[in-house]
C-alpha cells in the first residue's frame, strides 16, 4: 500500500437501536478517515433504519431478514474501498482502530485480513453477565494477537482482492459464517489478530440468552466441523452476492488448511462433563465428592491465567463468580457442539447413501 488506501466501513445492523448512533459517530472519530461508511438494515424493526437515516453514512435497508453474512454480502456490493473495515454495530472502536489496522496491513504486505480484539470494558455495562463475557473475549483474543487460523469479522479489515477471491460470506449460515469465512481464504493471505485494534462491545446481559446464544454457536460450529473433517461430505455450495474471479489454479487459488484444535478448550470441556457426570456419587457418601473436586480442580488450573486476570481486575469475589459462569459455559457448549456434531455426521451420511440424481440404470 504506497498510497494512502480508502477504507470502507461496512456495518451490518439488526434491532441495534440502543448502540447504533454511537457506533457510527465512533467510525468518524477515527484518526484515519474512511472514505465511506455503509450501514446495512437487515430490516430491524426496533428503529434502527430510522436512526441509521439520520447518520452521515450511506444506508442499504433489506427488505426482510437475511442474516449478517447477507448483510455484510450487501454491504461489500457497493463498497469503492480498497480496503472492507466490517464492525458490528454494537461494538464502539477505539479512535486509531482504522489507522493501527492498516498499518498491520502496510508492515505485513502477505497479510489480508487484520481482526481486533474487545476492550475489556463492555460498551454498556449492563450487569455481571456481560461483565463476564466481556473479560472473556478481552483475555482470550488479546492472548491470540499475531499470526491467527480463523476469521472474525465483529471488527475487521479485509484487503479487497482477499475479500473478492473468496467470494462473500455464505448466506445459508447465521451463525460461524466468519469462521466459515475463513475456511475459503487462500492461504496466500496472512491473518492476524492486532490487541492495537480495539473496541468496546456491548453483549449480551441475560444469562438465559447467553445460553442460548452459546449453544446455538456451537451446534453451528459443530456442523462445519463435522462437514470439513468429513471431507466429500461437507457443504460444497455457498450462496454469495461477490462474485469469485478465476485464477490460474482454480476459482480461489490454494485453501487454508483447516484451523487446529484448541486442546485446552477441551480439555477445559471434558474436565466439566467428567464434573458434573461425578457429582452424584455423593448420594452414595459425601467423601466421594473428591471424585468431582479432581477434574473441577484441573478445569480451573487449565484456565488459571484468565481466573488471575479477572482477579486482579474484579477482585477475588467476582473472580468465584467469574470461575461459575466459565464452567457452565464451557459445559453447555461442548453440549453444543456434540449435538451439532452428530446432526452434522448425520447430514453427511444420508447425503452419501442418497443415489445421484440421474445415475445410470
Amino acid at each position: 500500500m504506497s498510497r494512502r488506501p480508502r477504507v470502507s466501513v461496512v456495518i451490518p445492523t439488526y434491532n441495534k437501536a440502543k448502540t447504533l448512533a454511537e457506533c457510527v459517530r465512533a467510525v468518524y472519530r477515527q484518526t484515519h478517515q474512511p472514505a465511506e461508511v455503509i450501514v446495512v438494515d437487515d430490516a430491524s424493526t426496533d428503529g434502527s433504519r430510522e436512526i441509521a437515516a439520520g447518520l452521515p453514512c450511506r444506508l442499504v435497508c433489506l427488505p426482510v431478514n437475511r442474516g449478517v453474512s447477507a448483510a455484510r454480502n450487501a454491504g461489500a456490493a457497493i463498497a469503492t474501498g480498497d480496503v472492507l473495515f466490517f464492525v458490528d454495530s454494537d461494538i464502539a472502536l477505539a479512535t486509531d482502530a482504522i489507522g493501527n489496522a492498516l498499518r498491520v496491513l502496510r508492515e505485513y504486505p502477505d497479510c489480508g485480513v487484520v481482526q481486533g480484539i474487545y476492550d475489556a470494558e463492555p460498551f454498556v455495562a449492563d450487569g455481571p453477565v456481560e461483565v463476564y463475557k466481556t473479560l472473556f473475549e478481552h483475555y482470550w483474543r488479546r492472548r491470540r494477537a499475531g499470526v491467527a487460523d480463523a476469521t472474525l469479522f465483529a471488527l475487521t479489515a479485509i484487503r479487497r482482492p482477499a475479500f473478492d477471491s473468496v467470494g462473500g460470506f455464505d448466506e445459508s449460515l447465521r451463525d460461524a459464517e466468519d469462521i466459515e469465512f475463513g475456511t475459503r481464504l487462500p492461504d496466500r493471505y496472512q491473518i492476524r489478530m492486532c490487541a492495537d485494534v480495539v473496541g468496546r462491545h456491548d453483549d449480551v446481559d441475560r444469562l438465559r440468552p447467553f445460553l442460548t446464544e452459546h449453544v446455538r454457536r456451537a451446534v453451528s460450529y459443530g456442523g462445519l466441523l463435522a462437514g470439513t473433517l468429513l471431507g466429500p461430505g461437507r457443504r460444497s455450495v455457498h450462496r454469495r452476492t461477490v462474485p469469485v474471479p478465476a485464477t490460474a489454479d482454480g476459482p480461489t487459488g490454494a485453501q487454508r488448511p483447516t484451523s487446529g484444535i484448541d486442546v485446552g478448550a477441551v480439555a477445559a470441556m471434558l474436565c466439566c462433563v467428567a464434573t458434573v457426570t461425578t457429582v452424584p456419587l455423593a448420594a452414595v457418601s459425601w467423601w466421594l465428592l473428591m471424585v468431582p473436586a479432581v477434574p473441577f480442580a484441573a478445569f480451573a488450573g487449565i484456565d488459571s491465567g484468565l481466573f488471575w486476570f479477572v482477579r486482579r481486575r474484579k477482585g477475588s469475589l467476582f473472580m468465584v463468580y467469574f470461575l461459575g459462569m466459565h464452567f457452565l459455559m464451557h459445559t453447555t457448549q461442548l453440549t453444543g457442539m456434540a449435538v451439532g456434531f452428530a446432526a452434522g455426521v448425520w447430514r453427511t451420511a444420508r447425503h452419501r447413501s442418497t443415489p445421484a440424481t440421474g445415475a445410470a440404470r
